[in-house]
């Protein structure tokens, strides 16, 4: 029944938003994991997102503390993927798959949101 009227501008945009950076938050967060097989490498990648993270959190906007949490949670699973290689794998893996299949879902809508408006 919605498909009837024009779609709200603002909710269109927020489908954009979050279908781009979720997409691209989940591709980032499987090229992470990828990347922490290289050893030296794994360390310096985990220890900078830990940094960014902390950085987030001081951030004044909610945005920037999520952001944070985030970029603290990847970068300490990025660490202990020294010690638990695979369930650290498994949990960066499916978090990418997720974050990815939700930004996708997101365009879908703002796709459909665009052909609504016209």
């Amino acid at each position: 029944m919605g498909d009837n009227y024009p779609a709200d501008s603002s909710e269109v945009r927020k489908n954009g938003m979050r279908g781009v950076i979720s997409t691209g938050a989940g591709i980032g967060l499987m090229l992470f994991n990828t990347l922490l097989n290289v050893p030296v490498l794994g360390w310096i990648l985990g220890g900078g997102l830990v940094v960014l993270g902390v950085m987030g959190l001081v951030g004044k906007k909610s945005t920037d503390k999520t952001t944070g949490a985030v970029l603290i949670g990847a970068g300490v699973l990025g660490l202990s993927s020294f010690v638990l290689k695979g369930f650290t794998g498994f949990l960066l893996g499916t978090a990418g798959l997720g974050l990815l299949g939700f930004g996708i879902f997101n365009l879908f809508k703002f796709a459909k949101g665009l052909k609504a408006r016209s």
